[in-house]
């Protein structure tokens, strides 16, 4: 049998009265979770803009246009009304990437019976300007780069025309 050395057993085991102790190098439990939510609130904050971001269009508003946002899942809004004879303008804007396999991120707003045919390339905007016949009336705007083409239905829309 072979004597313990009292010293070396009050080294390894006594109690600091409250302090932690780091052992093996690992940082206090206290330091650790900090700089694990420090970490976590970092990546939330990140993804939150990136969110924000996506559902923004692109490009400044310009007051006074109506906006027409067209994505793989339709124009939005998808009716317009403006008055007849009106000189109206539209800022259009494409909320898809470069990378969408249908059409690059490219979107179209054609109505055939005016003469219109826009169309706006990956996360941008332009604004277009058209004068409203000046005849009430109701046409069918489309985009046929995408997603479907013009017998889509969510890739349709309607333009109003009152009096």
């Amino acid at each position: 049998m072979t004597r313990r050395s009292t010293s070396r057993y009050r080294a390894d085991h006594s109690s600091t009265a409250g302090q932690s102790v780091p052992t093996g190098g690992r940082l206090p439990r206290w330091l650790r979770i900090g700089v694990f939510g420090t970490i976590a609130l970092v990546v939330a904050i990140v993804a939150v803009n990136l969110v924000i971001g996506r559902l923004q269009p692109p490009g400044t508003p310009q007051a006074g246009a109506l906006q027409v946002h067209a994505s793989m899942e339709g124009f939005d809004p998808g009716e317009l009304t403006v008055k007849a004879s009106q000189t109206v303008d539209v800022q259009f804007a494409s909320m898809d990437t470069a990378m969408h396999s249908d059409g690059g991120g490219w979107h179209e707003l054609a109505i055939e019976a005016l003469g219109i045919d826009w169309k706006v390339g990956p996360e941008s905007s332009k604004v277009f300007t058209f004068t409203a016949p000046s005849t009430p009336g109701t046409y069918q705007f489309y985009c046929d780069i995408c997603c479907g083409g013009k017998a889509n239905p969510s890739m349709q829309g309607k333009l109003t025309v009152t009096a």
